[in-house]
């Protein structure tokens, strides 16, 4: 699959790449990476995310600026990275497979194959892994910025290595990225220590705010949009709120519920050890990982989504009981 993905990369004149709605480090570390590459190849390539105010702590990111809210007049093909479903583009499918063929970089285990060429490679660290395995695979000499964008985008889906599918392929490929000009040090300082004073008070009312529930194995979070205004925070800002919960040492399961501006509910799931949230996430139309997953909810409150999670939770417990 990596040659056939990338004979159709190479085959194709007019590529837009996508990234998944609030996008985050890996789903931009591959587009970014593949522009810079592309670019170098002598493709017309394009940048979409439909998102209207991208993350501002990751500016620094090569090519970042570069970055569009609308596709371009001109397409052949689509390069979708890092969404376990088309929907998470923004995007309706059925008009992009009119006018390009889709190609679809993922490392979720919940992917639904959605693309016309489908690179899916799970269990995997990070999509960006995939992208440098598919470039390595088939020799693409890669850019210094290119490198940067894919050791950025895994060393921010790991939690900086704590988590996620750790083996030592991926060690031997970030070690490969910094020799190609990744800066882990540099990189370090932007994602760990440029933290807006906004996102501190946010922390604190977080930790003021959030419920221990089954026994302490549960903690819960709701987030209003009237607790963003209260300290500044933007939406950016709620990103790594729910590791904080997941940390305590009897917590199995945390939960972030976020009220979006449209009233709608983002829900965020973190396990640590022996509950697949990505199981529950797909009840409700979501996605993800065995230790991170989440959904969107637009009619129930956040008090029933609540509730409809602590079931799923109970089953959980109980079925990994059994099987223990």
């Amino acid at each position: 699959m990596f040659k056939t993905a990338w004979q159709a990369i190479n085959k194709a004149q007019d590529i837009v790449l996508i990234s998944h709605i609030n996008p985050d480090c890996d789903t931009l570390g591959c587009s970014l990476a593949l522009y810079s590459v592309l670019q170098k190849e002598g493709k017309n390539v394009f940048l979409f995310n439909t998102t209207e105010n991208l993350p501002k702590k990751l500016r620094f990111m090569p090519c970042f600026n570069e970055i569009r809210p609308y596709l371009p007049s001109k397409f052949d093909t689509a390069i979708v990275c890092d969404c376990a479903n088309f929907n998470r583009t923004g995007l309706d499918i059925e008009a992009v497979k009119k006018r390009a063929c889709i190609i679809n970089i993922d490392h979720h285990l919940t992917n639904s194959n959605f693309g016309d060429i489908n690179l899916v490679i799970s269990p995997n660290s990070s999509a960006s892994m995939v992208v440098y395995e598919m470039l390595k695979q088939n020799k693409v000499t890669l850019t210094k910025e290119a490198a940067s964008c894919l050791y950025i985008g895994t060393i921010d889906d790991t939690g900086f290595f704590a988590y996620g599918t750790m083996d030592t392929s991926t060690f031997f490929n970030m070690g490969e990225l910094v020799s190609l000009g990744a800066d882990p040090i540099l990189i370090s300082k932007q994602l760990k220590q440029s933290v807006p004073l906004a996102r501190f008070r946010l922390k604190e009312y977080a930790a003021k705010s959030f419920d221990l529930l089954r026994n302490g194995m549960v903690g819960l979070l709701v987030i209003w949009q009237e607790d963003l205004k209260r300290t500044g925070a933007k939406r950016e800002d709620t990103e790594d709120i729910i590791n904080l919960i997941r940390d305590i040492v009897s917590v199995e399961m945390a939960v972030m519920i976020l009220e979006e501006e449209d009233g709608s509910f983002k829900i965020s799931l973190r396990s640590k050890n022996c509950l697949d949230v990505s199981k529950i996430a797909l009840k409700f139309g979501g996605g993800g990982h065995f230790g991170a997953a989440g959904f969107e909810s637009f009619e129930m409150h956040a008090e029933d989504i609540a509730k409809m999670i602590l079931n799923e939770f109970d089953k959980g417990m109980k079925e990994y009981g059994t099987q223990k």
